[in-house]
């Protein structure tokens, strides 16, 4: 809702509510799009969970990616592992111009992508071979070619923290990737996936902490929902 629709729903001045929007939204309690419409944050979220009260799951997937759109204006994306692929189950797009082809419901080999990756996160070199059998077939000139490659590349992402390709599923975009754990084990993963000549080295910092930390939240998040619904 804009400002003017929340000032007639709740018969409160503009000059008086702005202010107290302006202040839920610094606190995360609300968020607010490029058309100024405001939407339900995070911290709203983890005070609905708190309650007992907790939104479907795929609700709390998309306030998280959102948030991230937001900040960095990168499409990002929600996926699961599903046998071997990785399946897109929530995106949600930038602001620029230029769009990501991959769409919801799609799925991927999980070995080409940076979000497939994290779902590969905690996988031995044994666990791959079981699950490519029959090696690693390229999608790009750039996509890792075999399993030993692949469990170093997993290797340095336990490591790191988060996981990453650069056009191996898809020319000229490069893609950061953080697995969503709970209980301790990886249920999906969160990703930015970055147009080469947007990107700057400078941002990768501040990308993958907010991966991280976005990553986190929504496995509390989801945790918290499970044991509601419980």
């Amino acid at each position: 809702m804009r400002l003017a629709d929340i000032s007639r729903a709740l018969d409160i001045p503009k000059s008086t509510l702005l202010p107290i929007l302006q202040t839920m939204t610094q606190s995360r309690y609300l968020a607010k799009d490029d058309s100024d419409r405001y939407f339900l944050g995070m911290a709203l979220l983890g005070a609905a969970a708190a309650a007992g009260k907790i939104y479907a799951p795929e609700k709390c997937i998309k306030v998280c990616l959102k948030e991230l759109v937001e900040e960095f204006d990168e499409t990002c994306y929600y996926g699961v592992l599903e046998g071997n692929q990785v399946l897109y189950v929530q995106k949600v797009e930038s602001r620029q111009p230029l769009r990501m082809l991959t769409a919801m419901g799609h799925k991927l080999p999980a070995y080409a992508t940076g979000i497939g990756k994290a779902l590969l996160t905690d996988h031995t070199k044994q666990q791959l071979e079981a699950l490519y059998p029959k090696g690693l077939a390229p999608l790009t000139e750039k996509t890792v070619r075999n399993i030993p490659s692949l469990a170093a590349q997993l290797t340095q992402a336990r490591a790191d923290g988060y996981a990453w390709e650069i056009e191996e599923s898809t020319e000229h975009i490069r893609c950061f990737a953080v697995p969503v754990r709970k209980s301790g084990s990886i249920i999906g993963a969160v990703s930015m996936a970055i147009p080469l000549f947007r990107y700057r080295e400078e941002k990768k910092e501040n990308i993958v902490a907010a991966l991280q930390s976005t990553a986190r939240r929504l496995g509390e998040l989801l945790q918290q929902s499970d044991e509601t619904n419980q």
